[in-house]
């Protein structure tokens, strides 16, 4: 019996690190606590941040090799290898989201600091919720991967976190897979390689039937439109459009229909509904829209109809059938300058 207490002396099981007392993450039964896996990185322009340490044959690793070689090594082709480091948000293996107490979390939130010290990453990817919410207080990676978020350690560095769908996700689903490549390939040409483009995006709020005049031409042009609708829900039986937006070459106008804050009349918006739909029906030009089933149940009930209408959801399902088709995800795929960094 003796010998069996004694058998993992010799190994560092009880979490020697001072940082980490009051934690009870050390009161499990786990063979190995406190790894200080980032001591021994050198300093690197990117850092892959992981869920916890992964422990297997008296090896400690950020990521399993199969989520090394099969996704982010794939994904990461572009790199300079050199460049990239990885590290783990918490810092002992196999610990998961439900066993990160706010307590916990903020305990270890001074490792993964020094993390971020002593590597230095100009960009850091976040992969999964737990690395995402350790480092940013933040939750929800499915609406918040491929954003792009600012983060300052303790002593003051700051780095620009985007949070990633973990790359065990992507060998469980591979049609994440997209998600995952596009959302890494944006963030690196973007703060890395510095290929971001300026957005200059204007528009003008249309606030009386007078102002439509120099848009006339849009009753008969020959060239493309696109038309984007906001409402007040989702049933277009019981609710209302609040603003329809209109572009066409360099002119983006909105127009606000049933809006709180708009200040037209009612005869002003029966006029403006009116003139929306000789625009909608003009047989000369193509109109696009995303998703057009859902827009154009809410404007027929205006008695708004739309000849020639080219959907880019469809159009984009033709382009690859396997990548998302959400309006989000598009912007974040061809427009990811537009997101900013929050």
């Amino acid at each position: 019996m003796n010998n069996l207490e004694n058998l993992f002396d010799e190994f560092d099981v009880c979490g020697q690190n001072t940082d980490c007392q009051g934690c009870s993450i050390l009161e499990k039964n786990k063979p190995i606590h406190s790894v200080m896996d980032y001591e021994t990185l050198p300093q690197a322009d990117i850092l892959f941040l992981s869920d916890s340490i992964k422990y297997s044959f008296g090896q400690t690793s950020a990521f399993k090799r199969q989520e090394i070689d099969d996704v982010i090594t794939l994904a990461t082709s572009m790199m300079d290898k050199d460049t990239v480091a990885f590290a783990a948000s918490v810092k002992c293996p196999g610990v998961k989201e439900s066993d990160m107490s706010p307590d916990n979390m903020n305990i270890c939130r001074k490792h993964l600091s020094d993390t971020v010290d002593h590597v230095k990453p100009l960009l850091i990817f976040a992969c999964g919720n737990l690395a995402m919410k350790m480092l940013l207080k933040k939750s929800g990676i499915t609406n918040k991967r491929g954003k792009a978020f600012e983060y300052t350690t303790e002593s003051g560095f700051c780095s620009i976190v985007v949070p990633l769908f973990h790359p065990f996700s992507i060998i469980k689903e591979p049609s994440h897979k997209y998600l995952f490549d596009m959302d890494i390939k944006n963030a690196y040409d973007m703060y890395i390689a510095h290929k971001e483009q300026s957005s200059d995006f204007k528009y003008k709020l249309i606030t009386s039937f007078d102002e439509l005049d120099e848009y006339n031409y849009l009753i008969d042009t020959d060239n493309p439109i696109a038309v984007d609708i906001e409402t007040t829900g989702l049933n277009f039986l019981t609710d209302d459009i609040l603003t329809v937006a209109i572009s066409c070459g360099e002119d983006n106008i909105v127009l606000p229909l049933d809006h709180n804050d708009s200040p037209m009349q009612d005869g002003e918006k029966f006029a403006v509904i009116k003139w929306l739909s000789l625009v909608s029906s003009n047989p000369n030009n193509k109109k696009a829209l995303h998703n057009s089933k859902f827009d154009q149940k809410f404007l027929l009930r205006y008695g708004i109809r739309f000849k020639n209408v080219w959907d880019t959801k469809i159009m984009h399902h033709f382009i690859n059938e396997t990548s998302p088709k959400g309006l989000k995800d598009l912007v974040k795929m061809y427009f990811p300058q537009e997101l900013g960094t929050l």
